[in-house]
């Protein structure tokens, strides 16, 4: 089987960029510290899951990484529109 090093630097860079987006928060928000270390565990599992599978899947990896961020990222849009509807704002 021959490899696709294209492919394989394509999903390595897409792992190495979801980690980075996992520790990349705005120092302002609220619940830095907590969600920094939730989203470096997350990164650190999903990491060495991919450094111990087979390097065709490091892609799954990544997409999953990113996922799992993007659902956190809805979740707190949603929590903070909720939030702020409570309060009145918005309208």
């Amino acid at each position: 089987m021959t490899r696709d090093h294209a492919a394989e630097a394509r999903d390595l860079r897409a792992l190495l960029t979801a980690v980075l987006d996992a520790i990349t928060l705005p120092r302002a928000d609220p619940d830095y510290e907590q969600r920094l270390v939730d989203r470096a565990d997350l990164a650190a599992v999903t990491g060495g899951a991919a450094l111990d599978g087979a390097l065709a899947d490091i892609g799954w990896h990544a997409d999953y990484l990113a996922g799992r961020l993007d659902a956190e990222n809805a979740r707190r849009t949603r929590i903070r529109a909720a939030a702020a509807a409570e309060r009145g704002e918005g309208q």
